[in-house]
């Protein structure tokens, strides 16, 4: 078999050189190409900051998602204060030993005694029938309304003060009164108007609580885990309304418990949204992290119940509570 030498006549088919034949001879792939290489480059570039924003948009969406910390704005001045009279529960019955349980008729009474203190501001008398509508209004914003069937109501009476620094003398003058059992700050709480909904988490103290215990795999206990937070993050932003999350860490509440503490207010408790009581420093293992949940519109008590039901279930949740609006 022979091969022809280059001297011999073409067959008329002529092949694409990639760097082999003729040196002074350019590639055609290259002269081809020649016209187009900047548009390539730019289109390479493009495509690079394209992924680049893809990227950092994704980034970005992910931390849009993760809850903010407290506002930091100022805490709210502790100007409230609630008057419980005499309740008539037999001689050990606090204050009021062999006195009958107060009547509407005396609640009036120390209203107008309590309005003609130039310290006070405002004084609200509610009846017994007004105080039943706001608690059982709160225990159907909090997905319990079978528990509105043992609370007890009476009436109530608020008083608003002028300066903050007056209520030891105020409430000294009116425990002098026959009537009056106890008289107790009412925090202004520092989430009013900022959220709507309020999810408290476990604490380490709160292993054997039940509501900690039931919705949890075997062997996990205490203080709401990191991955119990991320699965409570991802269900609340599925919830709809839902504007903003915030986390309020340890710092941020013991920076509540001492402003509380400082005036003598009171703290609601966690399962009785009837029931106050004084203000204490909590121990390290019963400090806890709670979420709060800014909604993009009002919402009624029954709404408020339904987020309730299916937020208490979640592993790491001691309890769900509507956030009651200022003033």
């Amino acid at each position: 078999m022979s091969f022809p030498d280059h001297g011999e006549p073409s067959s008329g088919h002529e092949e694409l050189s990639f760097g082999s034949g003729d040196p002074d001879r350019e590639p055609r792939l290259q002269i081809w190409l020649r016209p187009y290489a900047r548009l390539l480059a730019v289109c390479a570039a493009v495509l690079t900051v394209l992924g680049a924003a893809a990227a950092g948009g994704w980034y970005l969406h992910q931390r849009s998602l993760r809850p903010l910390p407290p506002p930091e704005t100022a805490l709210p001045e502790q100007l409230r204060f609630s008057v419980a009279l005499c309740g008539g529960y037999g001689p050990g019955a606090g204050r009021c030993p062999g006195r009958e349980k107060a009547t509407e008729a005396d609640y009036l009474k120390v209203a107008d005694r309590m309005r003609a203190m130039p310290e006070l501001a405002e004084v609200v008398f509610k009846d017994e029938a007004a105080v039943r509508r706001a608690v059982s209004a709160r225990y159907v914003a909090m997905g319990e309304q079978e528990m509105i069937a043992g609370a007890v109501f009476t009436p109530s009476l608020v008083g608003t003060l002028r300066r903050s620094g007056d209520f030891a003398a105020v409430a000294a003058r009116l425990k002098a009164f026959p009537e009056v059992e106890t008289v107790l700050r009412a925090p202004a709480d520092f989430w009013a108007g900022k959220a709507d909904v309020e999810i408290v988490l476990c604490a380490t103290a709160d292993r054997l609580e039940k509501e900690c215990t039931e919705n949890r795999p075997a062997g996990v206990e205490g203080a709401a885990t990191e991955a119990e937070k991320e699965v409570i993050v991802a269900r609340l932003w599925d919830l709809p309304g839902v504007e903003t999350i915030y986390l309020q860490d340890h710092g941020h509440l013991m920076r509540l418990m001492r402003h509380y503490e400082s005036g003598g207010t009171v703290s609601r408790g966690p399962r009785r949204p009837d029931q106050t009581f004084p203000g204490r420093a909590l121990r390290p293992d019963q400090l806890y992290e709670t979420f709060y949940v800014k909604l993009s519109r009002p919402i009624e008590p029954a709404g408020t119940g339904e987020i309730a039901r299916v937020l208490k279930t979640l592993p790491g949740v001691l309890g769900v509570f509507p956030v009651e609006a200022a003033g």
